[in-house]
């Protein structure tokens, strides 16, 4: 038999009792509470038994804390609404809070009896018909293993489930330091939902915690990609996957789960993981389902505007939650006592876990004979310090030690490495102990052994550069010797990073990182894979000092190439301005070590990215040093193109006579040094058209280009092609076929080439509604202040927009950018 529990206020009892009397067939439940009644004991029990919850919503009923309290439990049991348990019934005429009006109600406002007579019978019958079965998805093999215990965190879990049950938020972060419990309470909130709606969880602190590391959000990505069957072109940008999983996340509902974000984020709670940013901040704006943050600082990328985005600040807990943590822990004590302890001790959850485990183990149990742990530091640290003292000369310590050599879970096989030798009992009971200690979070000597992060950073500085060794060797022979995806590469990364924790940079970067993992000048983990994200986080092992200063024991010339490879990397993941001081500091190091060649080239990129990002007198004066320097390295294709790179910068800067004059000086160097291809091609070539659209001469442009094109199908690659198609399209009449054959054609092999700061030349060009949004995008993602100020141009050109027209002009005056182009000057008339 149905059974239906009526939630109302006290004023409401009348229409409670006409819906019984239509419902006599039904059991129901309907409550008037007095004093000395057990309301919390009472509604659990009518909700366990109700197949339905009828709420009577009026303005009494909105008043009443407790009548709120029933409505949020019915939610909570069924939040998305798959039993169809809630049915509303709204009697008079009210305000429905935020909240509950997702909640479709039954309006018996200005109706007769008969039609809510007939309104009831009909939302009854079509809400008891079987629900359609909905298969979820649970993906949260990365997250960390926790103790399922959670304490004194009601009004969090709460918080949780408000923001889950609003359909306006859309990301939630939950900040706070290191064992505060971040993770305890993700994890037993989401395991409330697992059944109910799809969930995706990763991790970041698999990828390691320490400062100097430069996690990479690129195996997020791929995995996330991967378990959601979304397809990928081969080659595709890592923005290019951040747009395909934002528009999936935009359709599917799915509460995605991102654990210790930290690692990503600058001192300031900036984002420098830019694909990442770029995600949540879509996210943040519009999502079917939500993304829940863990982290130590507060992401300060997306600005706290709620419903939207919402922010946790989690504290330590209160003092009499700390006791009642620990008299679960088994420690025996008063109530004020125990409240003592915990205060002692913050009521940092994770102090509180070992401190409770340690007395119970070494104590007797006894609160009071905490006195006797007299490590003199803050925290966590006091009691994992005091373990270390209890375990001093037993395998318990030698595990803990041994755990400080990784920042992620520790494989059996190599976690024994760096052990000393010991019996397999022996380790199992030391394993068991440290499990029952709760200082390592798995004990099984098959799987790969997980602990706390503080744990892994309190014994980090114990390891030795002998154990580092031992691990780089290990790995090394883990991997096939070219691995052809990121998975099997894993071994890979891991040998990097031990092999320079171990001193042993030099050989780590020639026989591992260029020989296995790049293919040498294949460059096969970026060019193939696409994996930029993870390039940077492996170069960063061989600085001093992230991104200005190599390891000093690395030879002149290594130094000077990874500077430039994170240069090139940073600039590639569109952190252009990050991509400056290293992109300099290779080129100046090249300079002292009178290597003028690739000193004129790494000035002549320098150039480069300093227009791109909008510093033209810069740009330029880099460009005066590349033509100087190889013109004092003899080399001819150094002469050559410096000079239209230094011509370039001029264009933009609206010298057009000096950029002329450069291109010419570059012809005859071009001619002389391949005869059979006499005129500027590539990117040289592109420049020169350019300029000579500037100055109005399209049609040469349509001869050159033509030319260098039939050179490019042949000899060169995808940029080449994409950038002759770009002139040509560019040389014929707007609007005209030929014109927009070879715009498409331009758009096409520029996406494939993969280079952002090129494709939006193409798109520009072209200048379709959905071409112009995603030049906004890529240009302000990546501070292309250039492309920004052309974006704005062409709006103010296609919509007679003041308002663009100004804020083109306002980046002119900051970046020195004046394009002489012949349709620009006539916008202020148009406008």
């Amino acid at each position: 038999m149905t059974n239906i529990f009526i939630s109302r206020a006290g004023e409401d009892r009348e229409i409670a009792k006409w819906i019984k009397t239509i419902l006599a067939t039904a059991i129901v439940q309907d409550y008037d509470f007095h004093p000395g009644h057990n309301f919390a004991r009472q509604i659990s029990q009518a909700l366990d038994q109700a197949n339905h919850v009828i709420p009577i919503f009026s303005p009494h009923y909105f008043a009443k804390p407790y009548c709120l309290m029933e409505l949020y439990a019915a939610i909570v049991d069924d939040p998305i609404g798959e039993k169809r348990l809630v049915i509303p019934i709204r009697t008079h005429e009210c305000e429905v809070p935020r909240l509950f009006k997702p909640l479709v109600y039954i309006d018996f406002v200005n109706k007769d009896e008969p039609t809510r007579r007939q309104l009831l019978l009909d939302a009854l019958g079509t809400r008891t018909a079987p629900a359609t079965k909905t298969t979820y998805r649970a993906y949260i093999g990365q997250l960390p293993t926790v103790h399922p215990t959670l304490i004194g965190r009601t009004a969090e879990l709460a918080f949780l489930d408000l923001a889950w049950l609003d359909p306006e938020t859309n990301f939630v972060q939950i900040i706070a330091p290191g064992g505060t419990g971040k993770t305890a309470l993700m994890t037993t909130w989401f395991h409330r939902y697992v059944d109910r709606v799809t969930i995706y969880g990763w991790s970041f602190y698999s990828q390691g915690t320490s400062e100097d590391r430069q996690t990479s959000s690129d195996a997020f990505f791929n995995d996330i990609l991967r378990r959601f069957k979304i397809p990928v072109r081969e080659g595709a940008s890592i923005f290019e996957k951040v747009d395909l999983l934002t528009d999936h996340l935009n359709s599917e509902k799915v509460l995605l789960i991102l654990d210790g974000i930290e690692p990503l984020q600058d001192a300031d709670g900036g984002l420098r993981d830019v694909p990442l940013k770029t995600l949540l901040k879509e996210l943040a704006t519009r999502n079917e389902g939500m993304v829940l943050c863990t982290t130590r600082i507060r992401i300060t990328d997306l600005p706290d505007d709620e419903p939207c985005t919402r922010s946790l600040d989690l504290d330590n807990l209160d003092p009499l939650h700390g006791a009642e943590y620990l008299a679960h822990l088994g420690v025996k004590g008063t109530v004020e006592e125990l409240c003592e302890a915990s205060a002692d001790f913050s009521n940092l959850a994770q102090a509180l876990t070992l401190l409770g485990t340690y007395l119970v183990d070494f104590c007797e149990a006894d609160v009071r004979r905490r006195v006797e742990i007299r490590e003199p530091l803050p925290g966590a640290d006091r009691m994992i310090a005091a373990y270390a003292r209890m375990y001093a000369g037993r395998p318990e310590l030698a595990v803990l030690q041994a755990l400080g050599y990784f920042d992620r879970p520790a494989e059996p096989e190599a976690l024994k490495l760096v052990l000393p030798d010991m019996k397999g009992r022996e380790y199992q009971a030391a394993l068991n102990s440290l499990y029952k200690a709760r200082l390592i979070l798995t004990r099984s000597t098959k799987e790969p052994i997980d602990c706390h992060p503080l744990i892994r950073e309190y014994f980090g500085p114990t390891s030795t550069a002998e154990g580092h060794s031992k691990l780089y060797e290990h790995y090394c022979n883990q991997a096939p010797h070219q691995p052809d995806t990121l998975e099997k590469m894993t071994p890979l990364f891991y040998a990097v990073h031990h092999g320079c924790k171990a001193g042993r940079h030099q050989q780590a970067l020639n026989e591992v990182y260029h020989s296995r993992i790049l293919r040498g000048s294949e460059a096969y983990l970026v060019k193939k894979l696409g994996a930029f994200g993870t390039n940077l986080s492996l170069i960063a092992n061989f600085f001093q000092f992230p991104w200005t200063q190599a390891i000093p024991t690395l030879g002149p010339a290594n130094r000077s190439w990874v500077l430039g490879t994170a240069a090139f990397t940073l600039r590639a993941l569109g952190r252009l301005d990050d991509a400056v001081k290293p992109m300099r500091a290779g080129a100046q190091e090249r300079i002292e070590q009178e290597a003028w060649k690739n000193a004129a080239n790494g000035y002549g990129n320098l150039s480069e990215l300093l227009l791109t990002i909008g510093n033209v007198d810069d740009a330029i004066a880099a460009a005066r040093k590349s033509v100087e320097l190889a013109d004092r390295s003899g080399d001819a294709r150094q002469r050559m193109g410096t000079r239209t790179t230094l011509a370039d910068a001029l264009h933009q800067s609206g010298n057009l006579d000096e950029s002329e004059r450069l291109f010419e000086e570059a012809k005859p160097l071009q001619a002389e040094r391949q005869p059979a291809y006499p005129i500027l091609y590539s990117l040289w070539g592109y420049r020169y058209c350019d300029l000579l659209l500037a100055q109005g001469k399209a049609s040469q442009v349509m001869s050159r280009a033509a030319t260098t094109l039939g050179w490019a199908r042949q000899y060169l690659g995808l940029l080449d092609v994409g950038l002759d198609h770009l002139s040509l399209g560019r040389a014929y009449a707007r609007g005209s076929p030929d014109s927009a054959t070879h715009l498409n054609q331009a758009v096409e092999y520029l996406r494939r080439a993969g280079h952002l700061d090129h494709l939006p030349r193409a798109l520009l060009a072209r200048a379709t509604p959905r071409d112009l949004a995603e030049v906004y995008t890529i240009a302000t993602r990546c501070g292309m202040r250039l492309h920004l100020t052309d974006y704005h141009l062409a709006m103010a050109r296609i919509h007679k927009s003041r308002e663009h027209l100004e804020k083109a002009a306002a980046l002119i005056a900051e970046t020195g950018y004046h394009r002489r182009d012949p349709e620009l000057e006539t916008l202020k008339t148009l406008c």
